[in-house]
């Protein structure tokens, strides 16, 4: 099924514009699709990294509608990534979660890849309309994600501004971080989540290791499905990978 990309935006509770687009089939009408989901990107990616896009246009060959977009600071979004958090990152998802709901249909499912997946985690329970949610490599604590920080985690532990490196570029990152992440209880917040959880496991990844994809299994009250992934990487970088994921993320929807 071909599909085609609706460019949208929305605000976050702070005012700043969040850039986005609709994946959907080119021969269904949008009042005519059963089931939209949210895709969110991992920590300093964008809506146009691989695994996001190519998983979102996936499911909208399937009759899906998958909104990604971009989170505050990043791709085409407004605000300074330097001042997020992961409080920040849930406002942007909840907000687009309200853009949803008031344009088209609320979100019948969430989806994420890395820190994308575990945003995606903690607000799934406050909303009565969503049915599940899916994970894909994403670790089980917010605060993973301080392994990347390296020699600047120690300047922002003394409440200095510092910057780090990923991918060869250099993000510049406020010292509430640090303090955010190291306040968020997945948990707890996992031990009262009754919603079926899709959790992808990627073996050998070098990023996030299996024991967070456990964690989360363990932890999530609801129904549980692991399942681990061989011979690709953290982003699933290769197309065959992306395929395999997306027609398993379809399978365990349709049962829904």
């Amino acid at each position: 099924m071909k599909t085609r990309s609706i460019k949208c935006n929305f605000k976050n509770s702070r005012g700043n514009s969040l850039d986005a687009r609709l994946d959907m089939p080119v021969d269904i009408d949008d009042t005519d699709i059963d089931t939209f989901i949210i895709f969110c990107h991992c920590f300093t990616c964008t809506k146009e990294t691989i695994t996001t896009f190519r998983l979102s246009r996936l499911l909208a060959e399937y009759g899906y509608a998958v909104l990604r977009f971009d989170f505050t600071g990043l791709g085409n979004s407004e605000g300074e990534f330097s001042s997020t958090t992961f409080s920040t990152t849930r406002d942007d998802l909840q907000s687009a979660i309200n853009f949803l709901e008031k344009n088209y249909q609320p979100p019948a499912f969430l989806m994420g890849h890395s820190l994308g997946g575990t945003t995606t985690l903690s607000v799934a329970q406050d909303y009565d309309y969503i049915k599940g949610v899916v994970t894909v490599a994403s670790p089980s604590e917010p605060d993973h994600v301080l392994h990347h920080f390296g020699h600047a985690l120690t300047l922002l532990e003394q409440n200095i501004a510092a910057s780090f490196e990923v991918a060869g570029q250099y993000y510049d990152i406020e010292p509430g971080f640090v303090k955010d992440v190291r306040n968020i209880d997945m948990q707890s917040c996992l031990s009262v989540l009754e919603k079926p959880v899709l959790i992808f496991n990627i073996e050998n990844d070098a990023l996030v290791n299996e024991s967070n994809a456990k964690e989360i299994q363990q932890w999530v009250k609801g129904e549980t499905t692991l399942i681990n992934l061989k011979n690709t990487d953290h982003l699933l970088s290769d197309r065959q990978s992306s395929s395999q994921v997306a027609q398993q993320i379809i399978n365990w929807l349709e049962k829904r």
